[in-house]
């Protein structure tokens, strides 16, 4: 693995870098801090309330304490308790693995989950690299000779996890990578999902998605 670039310690002429620090009142030094925009709630809210608006406020009150830095000891010097580097690393090279039984249900999410672990791992540092063998087998089934990837084996093509799956390919590198996507039978299947009014499906017959 490859070993993780070092960043440069912050200087202490810092401030011109817009709420990297903020002046305390009262004291002449410097006291660490984050963008108030990351340590408060969303400021546009939409009226209407589903059930996917009251789950995201349940991930946002669950998610404030980490990006605040209330309740940690440990803080860096932006405020935020520093990230645990090597117990990430673990964690997503464990989910690269065999998974458990209870994963069966995403199954269509296959792509997905490999690609979240695989940028992870590259943004820790990590040589992904070594995965390409392995990314390559486990994709190679899921392309569809009519073009696009599916969630799993003999599922159906689809935007989301043909994203996921070319992206992850893109991660690993590699001539074999790129050249196992099929590009003609690509391109025919996303001509297929655009629509007149210039949106794509998701799937052949599916949902228009504003991703």
């Amino acid at each position: 693995m490859a070993a993780p670039q070092q960043r440069p310690p912050v200087a202490a002429d810092s401030e011109s870098r817009e709420s990297s620090l903020a002046r305390d009142e009262g004291d002449a030094g410097l006291v660490p801090s984050i963008p108030s925009l990351f340590t408060s709630e969303p400021p546009i809210r939409d009226a209407l309330t589903t059930d996917s608006s009251q789950i995201q406020d349940e991930t946002v009150e669950e998610c404030m304490p980490f990006l605040t830095g209330y309740g940690h000891d440990n803080c860096n010097v932006h405020g935020i308790p520093p990230l645990l580097r090597d117990r990430h690393v673990k964690f997503l090279q464990k989910q690269l693995g065999l998974l458990p039984s209870m994963f069966k249900g995403a199954d269509p999410s296959r792509p997905w989950i490999f690609y979240w672990c695989l940028a992870g791992l590259s943004l820790l540092g990590e040589d992904v690299a070594v995965y390409r063998s392995r990314l390559i087998e486990t994709v190679r089934p899921m392309q569809n000779e009519t073009g696009g990837f599916a969630g799993g084996f003999g599922q159906t093509s689809h935007l989301a996890t043909t994203y996921a799956a070319v992206l992850s390919l893109a991660l690993v590198g590699g001539d074999e990578a790129y050249e196992l996507v099929d590009r003609r039978s690509m391109w025919k299947w996303l001509c297929s999902l655009k629509q007149p009014d210039g949106g794509f499906q998701m799937a052949v017959g599916g949902e228009e998605d504003v991703r």
